[in-house]
C-alpha cells in the first residue's frame, strides 16, 4: 500500500510541478496547497518524510524562504515610513484601519497583507482580511499606529509559519530562529525611534506651569508597555533554548524606560525651577526686594497695598495635579508611574531644598514663605495621595525643608504685624480646608 501510494503520488508531482512552474514568481497562492498535502502526509507514519514529502518540502523551501525575505524588508520599510508621519495617537484597535476584502471560501493561510516595493513586471502579494483573532487582542491597547502595526504583523508572520508546521527539523528550527531574531531587531528598532521621539517631543514643550503633560506622552510610554509584552510572546525561543533574544530586547525596554522617566522628571524640575527663579526676586538685600519693601511702606501710610498672592504657587499645584492625573490615567503600567511619581518627588525636595540651603544666611521674605509653605504642604500631600510611600515622601530632605520653613514661619509671626494669614507647616501632611 506504501508503495502504490508513493507511485500515485509520484504521478501527482509531475502535474503539481507543472502548474506551479507556469505561477508568476513572487506569488503565495500555493502556500494552501502545501498546508494541504503537508497535514495529510506528516500525520501518516508510512508516508511522512516519504519520497513525495521531501520532494514537496524542497520544492516549497525556497518560496518559504523568499517570502520571509520580503516580509522583513516590508516590515523594516514600514517602520521607517510609519515613524516618519507618526502621530502618537493612541489606536484602541488596528482592525479598524483594516480593509476588509471579500475572499473565497477556502482555507489560506494568515498571511498579512504586506506592502513591498516588488519591481514592474511581478504581481504584487494578495491582500488577506484581518485575522478574526486581531480585535480580541488589540481591543485594550493604546499603543501608537505604527507599533501596533508592527506587533501584528510579526506576529501573523509567526502564526503563518508555525501554521506550516514544517517537518523537517532543522530547516523548521532555522525558520523560528529567524523570525524570532527579526521580531528581536524590529522591537528594538521601534524602542529606540520611540526614544528619540519622546525626548524631542519634550523639548517643544513648555518650560512654565502652563505645562499639560500631552497624550503623545502617554501613548510613547505604552509602546514601551506592548513593546515588552510582545516581546515576552515574539522574541522567546521553544523548546527550552535559552531566550537570549528576549533578554536582550527587554534590558533595551527596561533602561529606555529609565531614560524616559529620567527626561520627564527633568522637564517638571525644569518647571519647579522657573517658579524659584521668581521667588529668588524677592531675597533679602536684592534691589527688586530692597525697592519693593520701600514702596509698600510708603505707599500704605496713605492706602492699603494688596500684598502678592497665592497665583504662582496655586499655578505650580495646579500643573503637579494635572500631571500626576494624566499620567495616572493614560499611563497602562503602574510600576512605570510609581517609579516616576517617586523620581518626581525626591526631585523636586531635592531642588527646593538646595534653594533653601542657598539661602541659608537669609530670611525669608514673607512672600516666598508663604509660597513654599503652600507648594510643600501640597506637594507632599498630593503625591501621598497618589501611592507614594511614607518612607520615600518623609526623606531627610523633606524633613530639613520642613523644620526650615517652621523656624521661618516662627520668625515671621514675630516680626509680621498680619501674619501668614493662616498658612502653616502645621500638620504639613494634611489638607487645610481653606486650601481645598
Amino acid at each position: 500500500m506504501v508503495e502504490h501510494a508513493e507511485t500515485f503520488l509520484s504521478l501527482f508531482a509531475v502535474d503539481m510541478d507543472a502548474a506551479l512552474e507556469v505561477q508568476p514568481p513572487d506569488t503565495w497562492d500555493s502556500f494552501p496547497l502545501f498546508q494541504l498535502l503537508n497535514d495529510f502526509l506528516r500525520t501518516d507514519y508510512n508516508l511522512c518524510n516519504g519520497k513525495f514529502h521531501k520532494h514537496l518540502q524542497d520544492l516549497f523551501a525556497p518560496l518559504v524562504v523568499r517570502y520571509v525575505d520580503l516580509m522583513e524588508s516590508s516590515i523594516a520599510q514600514s517602520i521607517h515610513r510609519g515613524f516618519e508621519r507618526e502621530s502618537w495617537e493612541p489606536v484602541k484597535s488596528l482592525t479598524s484601519n483594516l480593509p476588509n476584502v471579500n475572499l473565497p471560501n477556502v482555507n489560506l493561510p494568515k498571511v498579512p497583507n504586506l506592502p513591498v516595493n516588488i519591481p514592474l513586471g511581478i504581481p504584487q502579494m494578495p491582500t488577506f482580511s484581518a485575522p478574526s483573532w486581531m480585535a480580541a487582542i488589540y481591543d485594550a491597547d493604546n499603543g501608537s499606529g505604527t507599533s501596533e502595526d508592527l506587533f501584528w504583523k510579526l506576529d501573523a508572520l509567526q502564526t503563518f509559519i508555525r501554521d506550516l508546521h514544517w517537518p523537517e527539523e532543522e530547516f523548521g528550527k532555522h525558520l523560528e530562529q529567524r523570525l524570532k531574531l527579526m521580531a528581536s531587531d524590529m522591537i528594538e528598532s521601534c524602542v529606540k525611534r520611540t526614544r528619540i521621539a519622546f525626548e524631542v517631543k519634550l523639548q517643544k514643550t513648555s518650560r512654565s506651569t502652563d505645562f499639560r503633560v500631552p497624550q503623545s506622552i502617554c501613548t510613547m510610554f505604552n509602546v514601551m508597555v506592548d513593546a515588552k509584552a510582545q516581546s515576552t510572546k515574539l522574541c522567546s525561543m521553544e523548546m527550552g533554548q535559552e531566550h537570549q533574544y528576549h533578554s536582550k530586547i527587554d534590558e533595551l525596554i527596561e533602561e529606555t524606560v529609565k531614560e524616559m522617566i529620567t527626561l520627564l522628571v527633568a522637564k517638571f524640575v525644569t518647571i519647579l525651577e522657573g517658579v524659584l527663579a521668581k521667588l529668588s526676586r524677592y531675597d533679602e538685600g536684592t534691589l527688586f526686594s530692597s525697592f519693593l519693601s520701600f514702596t509698600v511702606k510708603a505707599a500704605s501710610k496713605y492706602v492699603d497695598v494688596p500684598k502678592p498672592g497665592m497665583d504662582v504657587a496655586d499655578a505650580y499645584v495646579t500643573f503637579v495635579r494635572h500631571s500626576q492625573d494624566v499620567l495616572r490615567d493614560k499611563v497602562n503600567e503602574e510600576m512605570y508611574i510609581e517609579r516616576l511619581f517617586d523620581q518626581w518627588y525626591n526631585s523636586s525636595m531635592n531642588v527646593i531644598c538646595t534653594w533653601l540651603t542657598d539661602r541659608m544666611d537669609l530670611q525669608l521674605h514673607i512672600y516666598q514663605l508663604k509660597t513654599l509653605i503652600r507648594m510643600v504642604k501640597k506637594t507632599y500631600r498630593d503625591f501621598r495621595l497618589q501611592g507614594v510611600l511614607d518612607s520615600t515622601l518623609n526623606s531627610k530632605t523633606y524633613e530639613t525643608i520642613r523644620n526650615r520653613l517652621t523656624v521661618e514661619e516662627a520668625t515671621a509671626s514675630v516680626s509680621e504685624g498680619g501674619g501668614l494669614q493662616g498658612i502653616s507647616m502645621k500638620d504639613s501632611d494634611e489638607e487645610d480646608e481653606e486650601d481645598d
